[in-house]
């Protein structure tokens, strides 16, 4: 008995909306047939009852049940392209991504790639990459052209060491002739590790980052 019980809830549980409300539906318009068939049964042969109004609410019935199948189509369509959007979203899956972000990381035996745009050219620009801690790990000149440029990081230390596996982020600073701060916009290159599908939109694991898909700027292929 109880096992019967879970078991029912279970189906319920999973569901969708129109398949819940078909449902609704079918029991209401068994009642109703119920209803129908009792009056007709018991109306008074000098006063018959109006057959326009049982006519009226058979074809609103069967207007919300054309809804219903409607919105159990519409779901139908809409989990197929799920499962389609999904298997492309796979796709992405171990391949490196250009992401608008300043963190990378490193396993400490290799470096970090960015890639930064200056909208106008600078009279001095210098990279610095910053530990968790905000330690700077690398201070090195930039380039000072307008563009976009790339930056590699080696991952060493100034003792030509490797820095230690973790976190890391790219401090851009910026100058024009008159010594006005410019703003640098900097972008991140790291493997796409995981897809989270459990919200509305799909968020992408790249490197420490998560982003969305609309703010991958660049996929690359092995």
């Amino acid at each position: 008995m109880v096992d019967g019980v879970a078991s029912t809830s279970s189906n319920q549980t999973y569901q969708t909306a129109g398949d819940r409300s078909a449902a609704s539906l079918a029991n209401d318009f068994d009642d109703f047939l119920v209803l129908l068939t009792t009056q007709l049964q018991h109306q008074d042969p000098m006063d018959p009852l109006d057959s326009n109004q049982f006519t009226q609410q058979l074809v609103q019935f069967s207007g919300v049940e054309q809804q219903i199948r409607t919105n159990q189509n519409l779901e139908t369509l809409a989990a197929l392209t799920m499962m389609s959007n999904q298997s492309s979203l796979a796709s992405y899956l171990g391949k490196e991504a250009l992401v608008p972000r300043t963190g990378g990381e490193t396993d400490g035996a290799s470096g970090i790639q960015w890639r930064y745009h200056n909208e106008t050219a600078a009279e001095k620009l210098t990279l610095e990459v910053r530990n968790d801690q905000g330690d700077i790990v690398y201070t090195g000149e930039g380039k000072k052209a307008a563009g976009v440029h790339d930056f590699e990081w080696d991952g060493k230390l100034s003792n030509g060491e490797f820095a230690p596996a973790g976190e890391y982020d790219l401090k851009i600073v910026a100058e024009d002739a008159a010594g006005k701060s410019l703003e640098t916009g900097i972008a991140v290159r790291s493997r796409v590790q995981s897809v989270d599908l459990t919200g509305t939109d799909a968020v992408f694991v790249v490197g420490p980052n998560l982003v969305s898909q609309d703010e991958i700027i660049q996929l690359f292929s092995e």
